[in-house]
Formats: structure tokens, sequence, C-alpha cells
């Protein structure tokens, strides 16, 4: 089990370019959200480690931060003035100046000959991107490490309230047929005060009680109750990814708790059902956080 919340961060670098890569994950009900923080120069890269990314997550939203760095050489290296080119076409230049009467160049003039001066800013954005690659690689394997260490949390966290959800079904459970009985009193005694007089052994009371009895009967829930914590405990033990199966067998559980509390009229179920309800839709809240 994984956590859709985590964090990242990696560092590549090589002949004085460096690239750094921070990732933080959270929690997000769509796909894969992400949002990214690139220079300018380097928007380029931005489908590159999308599709990555894509490769590697199934669910969560996530911030992608990129910075790089470049030392004095690397920089230079950018924009570099070709010296014996630069003193060639000078020459050339000035016997041409000479021959036509026109004023000698200048610096500048030489510099926007071509190849005087070298431009390898496309060699250094093919390293920056490689070191990219390679930075986001090695952060996202953070980034599982972390949600890995974060989903063990969640699980255990999850657990002990399955436990927890197990023991209040348990006492529902052994109540069922006291709220039964209890239903089937507090009818009659209506009847009673109602003054009307009706045998006991008549089949109207009789059907009327039958069905009474029935809408009172928790059976039913509290068995498909059982039978979800069963799947319930199936699932965080899954090495699957299983949020959205528990994310869908958290809905079921609210369902059949809130059944089960709007059928009883015995006031310890009732508390039993209220603290159920309540550790759901904790449970469905902690459930959010899966990958």
């Amino acid at each position: 089990m994984k956590s859709m919340t985590g964090y990242g961060r990696a560092t590549a670098s090589a002949d004085g370019c460096q690239v750094t890569i921070e990732l933080s994950a959270v929690n997000s009900r769509k796909q894969v959200d992400m949002r990214f923080t690139i220079p300018r120069e380097l928007g380029m890269l931005e489908p590159a480690l999308r599709k990555i990314i894509l490769e590697k997550l199934s669910r969560g939203s996530i911030q992608i931060v990129l910075s790089y760095k470049l030392d004095d050489t690397a920089q230079q290296a950018i924009q570099s003035i070709d010296h014996k080119k630069f003193a060639l076409v000078s020459k050339e230049l000035k016997s041409l100046a000479d021959t036509t009467g026109l004023p000698e160049p200048t610096i500048g003039d030489i510099l926007l000959v071509p190849g005087v001066l070298s431009d390898t800013s496309l060699d250094c954005q093919e390293q920056i991107q490689n070191l990219s690659i390679q930075a986001l690689q090695d952060a996202l394997d953070a980034l599982d490490k972390s949600k890995v260490e974060e989903g063990l949390r969640l699980k255990d966290d999850l657990m002990e309230r399955g436990k927890l959800l197990g023991e209040l079904v348990e006492k529902i459970a052994a109540r069922a047929d006291d709220a039964v009985i209890l239903q089937k009193e507090r009818l009659q005694e209506r009847i009673e005060k109602l003054g009307v007089e009706i045998p006991l052994d008549d089949e109207r009371l009789a059907k009327e009680l039958a069905f009474y009895v029935e809408k009172a009967d928790i059976t039913e829930e509290t068995v498909r109750l059982q039978s979800h914590l069963v799947k319930y405990k199936e699932l965080l033990n899954s090495e699957d990814d299983t949020g959205r199966n528990l994310d869908f067998l958290g809905q079921e559980m609210n369902r059949e708790a809130n059944t089960l509390s709007a059928k009883t009229a015995d006031m310890d179920i009732a508390t039993y059902a209220l603290t159920l309800k309540t550790e759901i839709a904790r449970i469905r809240e902690q459930i959010m956080n899966i990958e």
C-alpha cells in the first residue's frame, strides 16, 4: 500500500551542469494532476518529464520543481570566440577595407561573421535534458520510498480502526434480538394506550407485529458489515493498488451503518451505530490518501 502523499528530491550533474528536481505529492481524486515549475528556457522539457511521471504514478496531485546551475566553465562554453577565425577574418576585412577605402571593421563587425563566435547552447541544452531525466527518475524513486513509508503508517492506522469497527458490529449484533423484542413490546404498549382491544392471537395484530419486527431487524445490516470488514482487511493486505476499491467499500459500509441506525429503537445500538458512523467517516477520509 502506498500513500499519495510524499516527497522526493534528486540532483544530477556532469561537466559543470547540475540539475535538481523536487517532487511534492498530495492526495487527489483525479488520475494524475501535474504542476510544473521550470525555467522558461527549459520549457521544452515538460512533455518528456510528464511522460515519465505518468509511467510511474496512477493517482495524486504532484508539484514538480526543476532548477539548474552552470559553473563558470560551462557558462563560458555556451558562447566562445574562435580566436584563429577571429584573426583570419580580421586580417581579411582590414585588407578589404584598405583596398576599398572603407573604414576598418570593429570587433563587433568581426564577431558578426558566422563561425567567429561559436554557440554551443544546443549541446548544453541536450546535456541539461539528459541530466533532467536522470534527476527525475532518481526523485521518483525517492518519492516512491517516501510514499511506501507513509503507506505503512496509514495501513497501521486503518487496521486499528478496522478492529474498532469489528468490535462495534459485534456489540450491535449481540443486541439485535433484544432490539426486536423491545420493538414488539413498544408496539403492544402503544396499542394498549390507544385503548383498542385486540386479542393477542388476532391475525391482523400478528401481521402488524411481524411487519414492524421485520423493519426493526438489523441482522442483514450486521451480516453485510461483517462481510465488508473481511473484505476491508483483505484489501489492506493486498499488494495491488487498492485506493479505489477501499473508497467504494467505505461508501458501502457507511450506507449499511446509516440503514442500521435508522431501523433501531434500542439506545445502546443507536450509540454504537453513531460511533460506527464516526469511525467509518474517519476511515473514508484516510482512504482518500491511498494511491
